[in-house]
């Protein structure tokens, strides 16, 4: 079920510039394929810019009514998209820091795994999507709201410990600072919806909507501060 309020009305997160953040992450993650040399640490950074655009993309068409009884699928696919963009992250980490196979990435793609099947098989696993000319607010029940909190948080948190961890006992500068920028771009949309929630607690079921308006920080620090440093070349 989708509602809409003052869904043409241009804020910071309206639909305009859900639609122009969507071009910026899909631009950025075509210029990292084709800027780079395959490798895994290539294909995880496109994974989540692609990751990024599609939220910002399910966004837009749901503010602007366009999928209609469909917005609820829409969400699902929305949430499925950012879903895995912690575990994209942890795994960008450890590859970075040359520990592949690690078990946090394993575990981390394992509960998103779980996450996602909740999203396409539960019926009511997002029962509502508001669209408040500012942000998307996505509705999920009681203990399902602290379920995801839990999880996505958890695995924010640990991008940082793993990073910073990962950062400290690397010798090679531009592989630590690689490192270094994973944090700077984590933080970037983390601080920020803290301090909006902070202020504005009402706004929580908003916190996907708002966090990925300020994601772009990332997709940025992800094609042009951390990608150079830690792909080789064509």
């Amino acid at each position: 079920m989708l509602k809409n309020k003052d869904k043409n009305t241009f804020y910071c997160f309206s639909p305009p510039v859900m639609i122009a953040t969507f071009v910026v992450e899909i631009i950025l993650a075509i210029f990292v394929f084709l800027k780079y040399k395959s490798s895994t640490t290539k294909n995880i950074i496109i994974a989540l810019l692609v990751l990024l655009g599609i939220f910002q993309f399910v966004e837009f068409f749901v503010c602007g009514s366009y999928f209609g009884q469909w917005s609820s699928i829409a969400s699902r696919v929305g949430y499925v998209a950012i879903t895995f963009l912690p575990p994209l992250s942890i795994h960008l980490a450890n590859e970075i820091g040359a520990r592949k196979k690690h078990w946090t990435t394993y575990a981390s793609y394992i509960l998103a795994v779980g996450f996602t099947l909740f999203f396409i098989f539960v019926p009511n696993a997002i029962n509502d999507s508001i669209c408040t000319g500012n942000y998307v607010i996505f509705n999920m029940v009681g203990i399902n709201i602290f379920a995801y909190g839990l999880y996505y948080f958890g695995l924010l948190l640990a991008i940082l410990i793993i990073s910073a961890s990962l950062a400290a006992k690397q010798k090679n500068k531009k592989i630590r600072n690689a490192l270094h920028w994973l944090i700077v771009g984590t933080l970037a949309f983390i601080l920020p919806t803290a301090i909006i929630y902070f202020l504005a607690p009402q706004t929580g079921s908003a916190i996907p909507s708002v966090m990925c308006g300020f994601a772009i920080i990332y997709a940025i620090i992800l094609a042009v501060k951390i990608a150079p440093v830690s792909i080789r070349v064509k």
